[in-house]
């Protein structure tokens, strides 16, 4: 199993990772750094579980990004030969043989993604589209990036069958639409991030005024020469690939050799394109806007109320609210007061008189009209099925 070769000893390396993407071919550069640095070993780079089983047998130390096999498993278990398994834990039964657990922090990759957004600007929802085979790392970038907005409206894109097809691209598209604007989405990795883009372009969606968008594992194929560039968190793979060498040296020196070890990378960048932006003096416009009328919608102001307060045009002001919220202003004033009459018709026992005059109707009349015309039903009925 070991050559010598002026008293050195030369060990059996395999490395099983998928080279066609960028992040295992870091890993690999920081992995061979180490080796080139530290070491004397015969690395053989193999790119599937077969390849595993049929070599793991015949090596001193396995590092993979795979799954391996339940005869690699066994070979590996049956000779004691030290394992690293980067990215994952695959519950190997291996007897007595070493084992280190190497993985990227997930769910500060997700945190750290919502907390580059919040210092572009003031977001009014934040998405996540997950990976297309519902990960343990994807659920837990979802988790970290989530969990960094806490005023805002959040939404998860759902598993389509076949990521990047027309269909699961049109369905991307009205998912996008859906969200309020402007949009924070983070993908769970540099592919999808892309499939997010196209969607953007079918919906007419513009990037990154009305969507902003970052991937993962800033993959420069994918990010340089997407439609725009594409931002990306980018994880130190090279440093990944460093750890697991010296990792799986350690333990064929037989030097720190607990039967299992985790080893956590936590280190990161992003890497800004053109897809995450600051937020533009129009989107902050929309805010305030949004902000003035929340406070005062149950005054009964007019369109020309909001433009007033924040000093514009009238035209100009409607012009970015259809642009940015698909409505006018005097929409959205009607939409907020009719979700204030909505919850004291739930959470009250006021009179119908008594909550138009409240919510700046001109008279209970036109409010019953109103509330008809917008929800099918009266106002009594919605009461009666809310407190029913």
């Amino acid at each position: 199993m070991k050559k010598t070769v002026l008293s050195r000893t030369i060990r059996k390396v395999a490395v099983a990772v998928k080279l066609s993407d960028a992040s295992w071919r870091d890993f690999l550069t920081g992995f061979f750094d180490y080796a080139k640095r530290k070491t004397h070993w015969d690395i053989r780079v193999l790119q599937s579980a077969a390849e595993l089983e049929q070599a793991a047998a015949s090596c001193d130390g396995v590092v993979t990004g795979l799954e391996p096999s339940r005869k690699a498993q066994a070979a590996v278990a049956q000779k004691s030969i030290p394992l690293v398994a980067v990215g994952a834990e695959w519950k190997l039964k291996r007897g007595d043989a070493p084992v280190a657990y190497i993985r990227n922090d997930n769910e500060d990759i997700g945190r750290f993604c919502a907390k580059h957004f919040r210092t572009l600007g003031q977001f009014a929802s934040a998405g996540f589209v997950p990976s297309d085979a519902g990960d343990d790392w994807s659920s837990a970038r979802e988790k970290g990036f989530l969990e960094g907005f806490s005023d805002i409206a959040k939404s998860v894109f759902g598993e389509t069958p076949e990521p990047g097809s027309d269909k699961d691209i049109a369905t991307l598209a009205d998912w996008l639409t859906s969200l309020p604007k402007p949009a924070a989405v983070m993908a769970a990795w540099d592919m999808r991030a892309v499939h997010v883009l196209s969607a953007c372009r079918l919906a007419r969606l513009k990037v990154p005024s009305q969507v902003a968008v970052i991937g993962v594992d800033n993959d420069p194929l994918l990010c340089d020469f997407a439609n725009p560039p594409l931002a990306s968190v980018a994880p130190d793979h090279a440093l990944e690939g460093q750890i697991a060498a010296e990792a799986i040296d350690r333990m064929m020196r037989r030097h720190d050799r607990p039967k299992e070890q985790r080893i956590l990378n936590t280190a990161k960048k992003m890497a800004e394109r053109e897809s995450a932006r600051p937020i533009s003096p129009v989107t902050t416009l929309i805010a305030r806007a949004r902000a003035f009328i929340a406070a005062h919608a149950e005054e009964n102001i007019k369109a020309a109320d909001v433009s007033a307060a924040l000093g514009v045009s009238r035209s100009l002001l409607d012009l970015r609210f259809r642009e940015f919220r698909g409505e006018t202003v005097t929409k959205a004033i009607a939409r907020r007061r009719l979700e204030a009459v909505k919850r004291l018709l739930s959470d009250t026992g006021l009179s119908i008189r008594a909550i138009s005059a409240k919510c700046g109707f001109a008279n209970a009349n036109h409010l019953k009209n109103t509330f008809k015309r917008a929800c099918g039903m009266s106002m009594r009925e919605f009461r009666g099925r809310r407190n029913g």
